[in-house]
């Protein structure tokens, strides 16, 4: 329904408080639907119950925060610190969520390494960043190791389906040329 207003709103209507606030309630929710997308995935699969259900919840818990912010407690400051924290926290686990949704049994040690690893900065990274909005720590110091945490666990991401299908070697049919 709120996408639909959305349309309707950016095709002919006008752009008051209200207007804002569906358009914003449509991308919000858009938003947090894809965040909880690789928790539905592990529920769609049985895998990973437990982990796929806390990512679906924090994912809901971001976009019901969200809500509240925007229709009608944005002033608050607590509201919003509330939404970013439920925001990284979901993003978090819907790393987890997608890097457990992506593994398989022949996935090689090294590979496990750094599923374990990227996990552990994930949790790292969303800790340090929710303990930024609460703290509001001065200076840049505190940002910057976030940013490069955030960076290391992203390089940890890619490098697991790198290193899988480097491992796998050949799919089967595919022809190497040797000059």
């Amino acid at each position: 329904m709120a996408a639909l207003l959305a349309i309707a709103i950016l095709l002919v209507g006008r752009f008051g408080d209200t207007e804002r606030r569906v358009i914003g309630t449509t991308l919000l929710l858009a938003g947090y639907g894809v965040v909880s997308l690789p928790g539905v995935v592990l529920l769609d699969k049985g895998r990973a119950r437990t982990l796929a259900e806390g990512a679906v919840v924090l994912a809901a818990a971001g976009a019901v925060l969200g809500l509240v912010s925007i229709w009608g407690f944005s002033a608050v400051e607590a509201v919003g610190k509330s939404v970013g924290t439920a925001t990284i926290l979901a993003l978090a686990a819907a790393q987890v969520a997608a890097l457990t949704a992506r593994r398989v049994e022949r996935d090689p040690t090294v590979v496990r390494e750094l599923f374990a690893a990227s996990c552990g900065t994930a949790a790292l990274a969303a800790g340090a960043a929710a303990a930024a909005i609460w703290a509001q720590p001065s200076g840049t110091l505190y940002a910057r190791l976030i940013g490069a945490l955030v960076v290391l666990d992203l390089l940890l991401v890619a490098l697991q389906p790198v290193t899988a299908a480097l491992a796998s070697g050949p799919k089967h049919g595919a022809r190497h040329r040797h000059t």
